[in-house]
């Protein structure tokens, strides 16, 4: 509504404006803005609607398929065989061991008679129980390790330990061999090329062997040899304290001549499987030294 008043020379005309005190600023801006404007706004609160939709089902898509991923994961590693279960750190000193110097497992299982043989974890094969089985390693360095009950042991039958070396050096060369009971302190080392014994010691409460030169790492190591006849009754306590470091000193004299199996790194264990079977020795051969 406009008042106009009117005087001699001015005019003046007054306009009568009506505010809504309780109207919402949106609805004040949508009172004030014009057709085109609001529908401006509207698209664009739905293009904003749409974008967040498709954000939050996007959103939702990833973290199913990431569940889904992680539960085929756990399912994979629940699934999988033992030689494919935890890799170990370390393994334990075995009680016997042959380390032979060459690269190629099927001669080493040939010459040993082998039977029965099929794919086993390093970690089994060290654990392997029963008289006449065996665990023959993959090559590692250029040494395959040979373990299990059914080696010999010399407080057994030290003739047997030694034609037994001698056959297997015959054959395949560069042989060694390490024993070791260390609640009795029990101990030999052998090594033997082509058949011929170059260096061996045992003890058993008594010098069950005693053969070739002491070595530079025997020396080393400050390893105690005694003489054939010799035993504990006759020794006194400093050289008795010097035959219980022996046996914990074979692994490093081990390590000096080919490998400590309880130093091999986990990577090892995880490149590749070693083989298991029973042995069932050939019949004797006459081997001289």
């Amino acid at each position: 509504m406009a008042i106009r008043i009117e005087y001699p020379a001015i005019y003046c005309t007054v306009f009568r404006v009506t505010f809504f005190s309780h109207a919402p600023p949106g609805v004040l801006g949508a009172l004030s803005s014009t057709p085109g404007e609001n529908t401006l706004d509207w698209v664009a609160l739905l293009m904003l609607g749409l974008f967040l939709g498709i954000l939050l089902v996007s959103g939702c898509s990833f973290f199913v398929t990431r569940r889904k991923i992680a539960q085929a994961e756990r399912e994979k590693v629940m699934s999988q065989p033992p030689i494919q279960k935890m890799i170990p750190s370390s393994l334990n000193l075995p009680e016997q061991w042959l380390a032979i110097r060459s690269g190629n497992v099927a001669a080493v299982q040939e010459t040993l008679g082998l039977s029965k043989p099929r794919r086993c974890s390093w970690e089994d094969g060290f654990a392997i129980s029963g008289v006449e089985r065996l665990f023959i390693s993959p090559p590692v360095n250029g040494w395959i390790l040979v373990v299990g009950p059914a080696l010999p042991a010399p407080e057994e039958d030290v003739d047997f330990c030694f034609h037994f070396i001698c056959h297997i050096s015959k054959r395949l060369g560069h042989v060694q061999y390490f024993s070791l009971n260390s609640a009795l302190s029990h101990h030999c080392w052998v090594r033997a090329h082509t058949g011929r014994i170059e260096r061996a010691y045992a003890w058993c409460g008594e010098t069950l062997w005693n053969q070739g030169t002491i070595t530079p790492e025997e020396s080393v190591l400050g390893m105690e040899c005694h003489q054939y006849g010799d035993s504990i009754e006759n020794l006194d306590l400093k050289q008795v304290n010097r035959l219980n470091n022996n046996t914990a000193d074979i692994s490093q004299l081990a390590a000096r001549w080919s490998l400590n199996p309880a130093a091999l790194k986990s990577d090892v264990f995880a490149k590749s499987a070693g083989i298991t079977g029973e042995l069932f020795p050939a019949a004797s051969e006459t081997e001289t030294e």
